[in-house]
């Protein structure tokens, strides 16, 4: 028997025990409450049965690459890129920008609009500029903002746009480290806080690389209870490498020393008389303008190396934090660049092949490995592929369309894929009137970065006197899967059938028959002003039926 006061006690200590084992489990289901408030993903679910996350997505944006700047030579000596995405990966061998300059492409990448919808028509103010993309508002609605509303964590390191200088930074992005200032400018932007970061001691893409594999590795080790590893991640990486001046790092100073400019047949084009005046006025290439063009080659094929490193780097980071079959890598150029083709100089903003057409190559998750497709895709296409990868919601404005059913083993037929796109850009202006020749190697860049885009072409002394427009006029340009279509502002025309003469060294709109002018023109009239659904229908419906002139 148990004396009474003990049965007390225990009865006592009875009750302490239920009361604390019901505090315990009262305390127990606030927590449990107040993670599935702050991470609903936990909710409802034990850990192993939790879909897994969205993919992460990276996209690499080169400056100024070519698709020719990537050829077998070329990526001998660039190890990463041809192993680790080429070989990993998806070519695409028909990727192109609708506008071929730094700041209306970039501006397309983020939106996925052509240019006449974006209305970045150029590098600076009043027609372009980092400071128009944001006082029209885009800002507030592109790539980062679209994911990051669907729980992605977002990062920006490297150039921007052009004309950005100024801590401020863009909505949308979590983690901002961009270069501000001109293009040779050596500072970043590093979540609000100017870092100055000298050339003597440090080189850009190699600060831009440390910072972005950095963060990959910081984020997907992140301890409780930030739990940033489990949400998936967006980064823009975007590198100087390899605009003018191609400044190589120290390292690689004296790499490539065989190699030659490419001499395709457009080079010093023999014969340009067919051609427009803004092309047929220039004179043969001189031998300064081939020696400069001839070294800037080599140096940006050296500045490239340190791209290729930096795709390594990545690459390393995604293995050893475990993201790595988690990612999707895009590796890309804003515009390609012409060194010498059509006797132009060196540059970009025209409608040939080698300004609009640049590389295009995806790695990741599903994507068949070392192939190559034909399908038409667009700088447009990116901010609304993202978009997909991530689930996000695509705005209605957006012209372009996600390549997403073109990373999978049963990619989209080409005969129900894009079609033809239109190719914009605004008349070059000099400002005041200029002398009949310039050569670019011979002109200060201006303080975006850009060399003068007219500065390397000639027109006739006479025009050049009468007005404050010279160089390449305004134009718009159709290119489909066999032509390329060009209507200038001065009533010239050029037309190509690229099947027979892919250097597009002979003009044929003079000769053409009415028939495929005629249906060309048609082909190029709802696209010139179109919007959001008008435009994918205008790329796409009543393929080409007309045959090669001879065929």
């Amino acid at each position: 028997m148990v004396p009474s006061g003990n049965a007390d006690v225990m009865a006592v200590d009875q009750t302490r025990r239920i009361l604390v084992v019901a505090l315990y489990a009262l305390l127990g289901l606030a927590m449990a409450w107040a993670l599935s408030a702050c991470f609903p993903s936990a909710q409802g679910k034990q850990p192993e049965e939790q879909e897994p996350k969205p993919a992460n997505v990276i996209v690499v944006l080169t400056d100024d690459l070519a698709a020719e700047d990537l050829n077998q030579d070329t990526l001998r000596h660039m190890p990463n890129i041809k192993s680790l995405l080429i070989d990993k990966g998806t070519t695409f061998e028909n990727a192109f920008v609708t506008n071929s300059l730094c700041c209306p492409s970039r501006a397309t990448i983020l939106r996925g609009q052509y240019t006449h919808n974006h209305q970045i028509l150029s590098n600076e103010p009043p027609l372009g500029g980092a400071e128009k993309f944001r006082f029209l508002g885009h800002e507030n609605s592109t790539m980062a903002t679209w994911v990051k509303e669907q729980g992605y964590r977002t990062a920006f390191f490297g150039k921007y746009l052009n004309g950005y200088d100024e801590t401020y930074i863009p909505p949308g992005w979590d983690e901002w480290y961009a270069v501000t200032g001109n293009f040779l400018s050596h500072t970043f932007n590093e979540n609000g806080h100017l870092v100055d970061y000298a050339p003597e001691s440090y080189y850009a893409t190699d600060v831009i690389s440390e910072k972005a594999t950095d963060y990959i590795t910081r984020t997907a080790g992140a301890d409780p209870p930030f739990f940033t590893a489990d949400r998936p991640f967006l980064m823009w990486i975007g590198t100087k490498a390899p605009h003018q001046p191609a400044t190589p790092a120290p390292k690689d100073e004296n790499a490539y020393p065989d190699v030659s400019l490419p001499h395709p047949p457009s080079f010093d084009e023999r014969d340009v008389s067919d051609k427009p005046a803004w092309v047929s006025d220039n004179p043969p290439l001189s031998l300064e303008q081939k020696k400069y063009m001839e070294e800037l080659h080599r140096k940006r094929l050296q500045s490239m190396l340190s791209v290729d490193d930096m795709i390594g780097d990545l690459i390393g980071a995604l293995h050893d934090s475990g993201e790595l079959d988690k990612t999707y890598i895009v590796f890309t150029s804003d515009n390609g660049f012409h060194l010498g083709q059509h006797r132009l100089g060196a540059g970009k903003w025209t409608p040939y092949e080698e300004d609009i057409r640049v590389p295009l190559i995806v790695r990741g998750p599903g994507v068949p490995e070392g192939r190559a497709l034909q399908h038409m895709v667009l700088n447009n296409d990116l901010a609304p592929t993202f978009a997909d990868l991530a689930g996000a919601r695509t705005p209605s404005f957006v012209d372009g369309r996600s390549f997403e059913p073109l990373l999978t083993d049963d990619p989209t037929p080409l005969k129900d894929w894009r079609q033809r796109f239109v190719i914009e850009s605004v008349a070059e202006r000099s400002g005041v009137p200029q002398p009949p020749f310039i050569n670019e190697s011979t002109v200060a860049p201006l303080l975006t970065g850009d060399p003068l885009p007219n500065n390397w072409r000639r027109t006739s002394a006479a025009s050049a006197q009468l007005s404050e427009e010279w160089g390449r006029p305004w134009l718009k340009g159709l290119r489909t899967r066999n032509y390329l279509y060009v209507e200038y502002k001065t009533g010239e025309h050029e037309l190509y059938d690229l099947r027979k003469d892919p250097y597009q060294l002979r003009n044929e709109y003079a000769t053409a028959s009415p028939e495929l002018k005629k249906r060309l023109e048609a082909q190029l009239d709802p696209l010139r002003q179109c919007s959001a659904a008008e435009c994918r229908l205008a790329e796409s419906k009543e393929q080409e039926t007309v045959k090669p002139e001879g065929g």
